[in-house]
């Protein structure tokens, strides 16, 4: 991401970090990769289809890994799709408590 206010995902800030990819995703209109609306390819699709929907697939992916900390890429190279990348970093990472909530709150208040 080429933004000065980026928020680079770092391991302990996940609430601010997926709130500034999502709409940065969304605005890309690429979002279906992580929600599952852009069906995945298959070999029901005709060849340029599917070869338009890794690109566009590679392109989420490419957005996440360049958000996250170096030391957390690794992590993510089993993963061969966006999705997965996002499932997996959600499900190590979100928390839903009062705490991190507060902090979500306190990092995007620092972004001004």
């Amino acid at each position: 991401m080429s933004s000065d206010k980026s928020i680079l995902f770092n391991g302990n800030n996940y609430s601010a970090w997926e709130f500034h990819l999502k709409v940065f995703i969304k605005g890309k209109d690429l979002w279906g990769h992580i929600d599952g609306n852009n069906l995945t390819p298959n070999k029901d699709k005709n060849k340029d289809w599917n070869i338009k929907w890794e690109v566009k697939d590679a392109q989420v992916m490419v957005l996440i890994l360049g958000s996250i900390e170096h030391k957390l890429v690794l992590n993510l190279w089993p993963f061969k799709t966006a999705v997965e990348m996002w499932t997996y970093l959600k499900k190590l990472y979100n928390q839903h408590n009062t705490t991190r909530w507060f902090q979500f709150e306190l990092e995007l208040a620092n972004l001004k």
